[in-house]
């Protein structure tokens, strides 16, 4: 039988605080069941990870995961500890030999990136605010090194994510903002309280006599009153978060996924957005998968698949335990129920885990608005260039060659990348509703003009967005949203693009258009046809010309791509028949927001007059539905009449209008 163990690796101190926490923590991990559990440290304290090594060979360990008590990255977790774990040559896992004795060894990641801290963070606010005008200081050591401060800043993001409106990270020293800085400037912005949450393991001198001055408190005292212009201002000082019990429950989890017999068990929710895709390739992995329709929309066929394959179909979440529930970023965590649940996972964390390396060029697109054009216009400009190109968005899928062949009608939603071709193509353009691989060779996010709520307001779509930013490839952001995208993910270097493209003449409806734009630090111009509202498309001109940039495509043949560009079909449509000017927007996208560009487009073309907007509420396979009386209000600030239907398809009477544009909420997400 294979002799199982876990090693929690420390790092050591003069001070008994960080082995009293680590010894904790092995007691609380031996309650819950765990046998042969040690640790070690890597300076100062006793055991040493060698001798902890030498104990567990002499005890007949075969396998071993060993944890790091650490939160972030840094030089003793790539250069000191993983020798002294017999790992070599930068590996994470190998067979290594210890006194004469073989042994499988795992060396898991610090803490300090898994999804459960920022929950465990967020109950510990939850546990001491009092007032809802309150601001959170997330502290960290600080240091020369960048992992530190990565850390800190994405835990701050994701509690910023989870509604709280004031989360400041900070840094005792070596990095900024200064801890001292930060504070000071919370009691000058107001706030009633302020929680101070240092991401420390356990109590040092840092914790002990570095940081209690700078949030004017004395030693010792967790709690205290500051007065300030006036107002007196609560100040809490949060323990480190070493001790509590629910960083147990995170490195439960962690040893569970490598030593625990048997299968790990999956609950997947949401079956409409393609948590069965998820479910199937978790099962081709190992797990046991339980898919919980949470919307009810399941056809008998895709609920026969999976139980074909041996997994559980579910209408409700069962109340037991799961390793991990894996659900779309929109989906509330309500939805999980009663369930027990170790990790969570989004669904496009769940693609980065189980998409293959290796697959033809990808691009990605998310974003607000211009997702879909942005697709279509790198796909027509690729395509010019001799490149074979495969395109999926929300009008449907299939290859580009002169024009879109839509050949089968396919979510945007993060796990349907994963049946996207993986051989057959030079380049494969994705739209994604929200998130994305993380693996793409370019991931774009085209903008974030309204960063709206999602799971019943629970956290912002940009929580989800940012999910496509990939650690394979390159970043486009837009340049004034380039700190938003940042902040979450402090550790990926982003390009950035800028809204310069331009309209030489003024645009008239139905006529080509001369714009003007940058490409590869030179000034060039193309004409635009006039069959769609090209001046609506200059916002994912720039966006895709970005992308064409860092794929070296050559500008005569980027000039001549756009002279044949037709638009999107059903984006922004301009035909004209018996006098009548007819505009067709068919698009998921569609809102006050995006109807209020159409307009403001048909104003700058002077195309108002005689205008009729008639509105298709009808929203099939869309998530969030129109909003009627934001889009009365916008109609009505542009002076055009309008005719919102009830969406049984009946004819709307256009007579003695010159110009008619059609709005219809319609696409596969």
């Amino acid at each position: 039988m294979v002799k199982k163990a876990i090693l929690i690796v420390g790092h050591g101190s003069r001070y008994g605080y960080n082995k009293a926490i680590m010894e904790l923590q092995k007691s609380r991990l031996e309650e819950m069941g765990f046998e042969n559990v040690y640790i070690g440290f890597n300076e100062t304290s006793s055991p040493k990870i060698t001798e902890a090594m030498s104990a567990m060979a002499a005890d007949g360990v075969d396998e071993v995961v060993a944890i790091p008590f650490f939160i972030a990255s840094g030089l003793h977790m790539t250069r000191d500890i993983p020798p002294k774990l017999g790992l070599k040559d930068g590996k994470k896992e190998d067979c290594v030999e210890i006194d004469g004795h073989r042994m499988k060894v795992l060396f898991e990641e610090p803490f300090g990136r898994d999804p459960l801290l920022a929950t465990l963070l967020k109950e510990k606010i939850d546990d001491e605010m009092k007032t809802g005008n309150a601001a959170v200081i997330v502290v960290g050591h600080g240091s020369r090194l960048p992992y530190n401060k990565e850390i800190i800043t994405l835990n701050s993001a994701r509690l910023r994510d989870m509604g709280y409106g004031a989360v400041f990270p900070a840094f005792n020293e070596f990095d900024e903002p200064d801890l001292k800085e930060v504070f000071d400037g919370c009691l000058a912005a107001g706030y009633d309280e302020i929680l101070v949450l240092p991401l420390f393991i356990s109590l040092g001198d840092h914790l002990k006599n570095d940081i209690p001055p700078k949030i004017r408190l004395k030693d010792g005292v967790p709690e205290g009153i500051c007065e300030y212009g006036g107002r007196k201002v609560r100040v809490v000082y949060l323990p480190p978060v070493g001790e509590d019990p629910r960083l147990t429950d995170l490195f439960a989890a962690k040893a569970r996924r490598h030593l625990r017999g048997g299968h790990m068990d999956a609950l997947v929710l949401d079956m409409t957005h393609g948590g069965h895709l998820v479910a199937e390739r978790l099962k081709d992995r190992g797990w046991n998968a339980t898919c919980v329709d949470v919307y009810h929309l399941s056809t008998p066929e895709a609920r026969s698949r999976l139980a074909d394959r041996g997994i559980e179909v579910s209408y409700e979440t069962p109340k037991r335990h799961f390793d991990a529930v894996f659900m779309p970023a929109h989906c509330p965590d309500s939805f999980i129920g009663e369930a027990a649940v170790d990790q969570k996972y989004t669904f496009s964390e769940a693609v980065k885990m189980l998409m293959e390396d290796g697959l033809p060029y990808r691009i990605e697109v998310t974003g607000v608005k211009g997702k879909t054009s942005t697709c279509y216009l790198v796909a027509h400009i690729l395509d010019a260039c001799g490149k074979k190109v495969f395109l999926h968005t929300s009008r449907g899928q299939g290859p580009y060659a002169g024009g879109h062949e839509v050949t089968e009608l396919k979510s945007i939603a993060p796990p349907y990348i994963m049946e996207l071709p993986t051989e057959g193509y030079d380049v494969v353009i994705s739209e994604v509703s929200l998130g994305g691989s993380g693996k793409a060779d370019i991931a774009l996010i085209t903008n974030l003009v309204e960063d709206y709520g999602i799971a019943k307001n629970s956290r912002k779509a940009s929580y989800a967005k940012a999910q496509i930013l990939t650690d394979k490839g390159r970043n486009i952001v837009k340049e004034d949203e380039y700190g938003i995208w940042h902040s979450m993910r402090p550790d990926l270097p982003l390009e950035t693009y800028r809204n310069v493209c331009e309209a030489v003449e003024k645009p008239v409806l139905g006529k080509p258009l001369r714009i003007r734009y940058e490409y590869l630090g030179k000034t060039e111009e193309a004409v635009l046809g006039g069959s769609f509202l090209a001046i609506q498309y200059l916002l994912s001109i720039d966006a895709a010309l970005k992308a064409c940039e860092l794929m070296g495509i050559p500008a005569d043949k980027v000039r001549d791509a756009l002279g044949t560009f037709r638009g999107v079909p059903g984006r922004g449509e301009v035909s004209e028949s018996g006098g009548v000017w007819r505009i067709t927007e068919r698009n998921p996208g569609i809102s006050h927001l995006s109807i209020d560009m159409t307009m403001r487009c048909l104003k700058e073309m002077d195309a108002l007059d005689g205008c009729l907007a008639v509105v298709d509420p009808v929203s099939r396979r869309v998530c969030d539905k129109m909003h009627p009386e934001l889009i009365r209000s916008v109609l009505e600030k542009y002076g055009v009449d309008h005719v919102i239907t009830d969406g049984n398809g009946g004819e709307v009477d256009t007579s003695g209008h010159k110009i008619v544009v059609t709005f219809v909420k319609e696409a596969w997400q």
